[in-house]
């Protein structure tokens, strides 16, 4: 919440640097290009429960995690429809790792209902996010050479997360090996808006800054609780108009 309170002012701020008078001024280009690295911040908490069959009888594993951000990829395209306004697409690719802390009931091979517990971990759990964000962006001129962009939409995102389903079990013990994990994938619907700044270094070509927040919820199977997407982007890199 309080990441997306931060958000919130900084878009706010953002949008309202620019002069009132710009929002009189037209326009001219057709359409642009954005190609963006920059950095999402934030983490979220994704806790797991799973059930497995040993020694005939149901063995239960339970996973905690901070799934944690990173860099992303962007690249999008917008064309105008009317007036200062575009509508667009924007594809975004953002990927982390983390550790994960197991605790596990497990039966008794040779006493039934005696489960004993036992804990593991694992590492390299991967989390990626791909995502796609359908924009209409109000443009700003500023000066000849710099404009501000104001995009909001709706966001599908397409989440692949490592699941641990299942221990290695070694009697006498019992010994725990490598937590055995599973690829869980899920596509849900989210929101985004963002602030973009551009310094066109040539009519065609130029630089920018973008400003985003996206935001998205995933109920994963085996999860306790739905898993937040998305989150406050900064980044910037290249313009292209037309």
């Amino acid at each position: 919440m309080n990441t997306m309170k931060a958000a919130l002012l900084v878009l706010g701020l953002c949008a309202c640097a620019a002069p009132a008078a710009a929002q009189q001024m037209q326009w001219t280009d057709q359409g642009f290009v954005n190609v963006n690295v920059g950095v999402q911040a934030g983490s979220h908490d994704l806790a797991t429960n799973t059930t497995f069959t040993l020694y005939d009888e149901n063995a239960t594993i339970s996973s905690a995690q901070k799934v944690k951000s990173g860099a992303f990829f962007d690249v999008g395209a917008g064309y105008k429809v009317w007036r200062n306004v575009t509508v667009g697409l924007t594809y975004l690719h953002t990927s982390s790792d983390a550790s994960v802390a197991i605790a596990g009931s497990i039966p008794d091979p040779l006493v039934t209902d005696r489960p004993r517990t036992v804990a593991a971990a694992a590492s390299g759990v991967k989390h990626s996010e791909d995502a796609l964000n359908f924009d209409a962006t109000y443009m700003m001129p500023v000066t000849d050479k710099i404009d501000v962009g104001i995009s909001a939409g709706p966001t599908i995102f397409f989440v692949k997360q490592d699941m641990v389903t299942s221990l290695p079990i070694t009697e006498p013990g019992p010994a725990v090996g490598t937590p055995v994990l599973s690829k869980v994938k899920k596509t849900t619907a989210g929101v985004n808006f963002g602030v973009d700044v551009n310094y066109m270094v040539t009519k065609r070509y130029g630089v920018g800054g973008v400003a985003r927040y996206t935001w998205g919820s995933a109920k994963l199977a085996g999860a306790t609780d739905s898993l937040t997407v998305g989150g406050f982007q900064i980044g910037g890199g290249l313009r292209v108009r037309f």
